[in-house]
């Protein structure tokens, strides 16, 4: 009789935490289902509302983020920054179509966070149909109002392009940058054609190729959007500073 008295008390027992355990449980899904977060709203907080940064504010935050790549960068929560974007989404300021060289990224020498700029890179840089059809959804699509075209020092697209390397696509690149190299050749060389050992006229064609593309956007209507500017930078692959302006040039 004891022991039947002893197990019928063990189980009346393990039936009491049982239903315990099932009641918490069930109070703990309500709670949860009751304080879920809006898809525009997360746990941090409501997403912010997209900004649209004007040309010149754009242009100013890219100098501003380059000075810091001279000096000290932001610390910076990747993970965090990660989480943002893929809540909120991007809301870029600026596009950069850049050069493919492994030594100038964009984000980097302008020290942005994710989902602050657009990067378009191909050697040269040069344009073609994708890179107008990414300018395109930049500009027409995401409204954004300021376009750099950066081109830099020791390109080796240019290196290229003036030796004449052959290939099977380079060939097509290559003409792209020729009339920069025209130009180089006729002002500062005499009109004699420059050779790859000049670096100083290699980086002019760099300079000048710049220029040349900014010029070529300008001349497609479908990007002319209202308040859209497009600006060329150099950089400089020895000190890390981009140069916005002629002057700033050593040309």
């Amino acid at each position: 009789m004891k022991n039947i008295a002893f197990r019928t008390t063990v189980t009346l027992i393990w039936l009491t935490l049982a239903l315990s355990l099932l009641s918490t449980s069930g109070a703990q899904r309500k709670h949860n289902s009751q304080t879920q977060t809006s898809p525009s709203q997360t746990a941090e907080g409501p997403c912010p509302a997209a900004e649209e940064v004007d040309a010149d504010t754009a242009l100013g935050k890219l100098k501003a983020g380059n000075m810091r790549w001279q000096a000290k960068m932001e610390e910076r929560n990747w993970s965090v920054e990660r989480g943002e974007t893929t809540r909120c989404g991007q809301h870029p300021f600026a596009v950069v179509l850049a050069c493919m060289d492994s030594r100038v990224p964009p984000e980097l020498i302008f020290d942005g966070g994710l989902g602050e700029m657009f990067v378009i890179r191909v050697a040269g840089p040069v344009l073609n149909r994708d890179e107008l059809a990414s300018l395109e959804y930049a500009l027409v699509k995401k409204h954004v109002k300021l376009v750099l075209v950066l081109g830099h020092t020791d390109c080796g697209a240019v290196r290229g392009a003036v030796e004449r390397v052959s290939g099977g696509y380079l060939p097509e690149l290559f003409r792209k940058i020729e009339p920069a190299i025209k130009y180089v050749s006729d002002r500062f060389n005499g009109r004699i054609r420059i050779t790859s050992r000049e670096q100083k006229n290699l980086d002019r064609v760099s300079f000048v190729n710049a220029k040349l593309v900014h010029s070529d956007i300008f001349a497609k209507p479908m990007l002319r959007q209202p308040g859209v500017r497009v600006k060329w930078g150099l950089y400089y692959l020895d000190n890390g500073k981009v140069a916005f302006d002629p002057t700033d040039v050593e040309y």
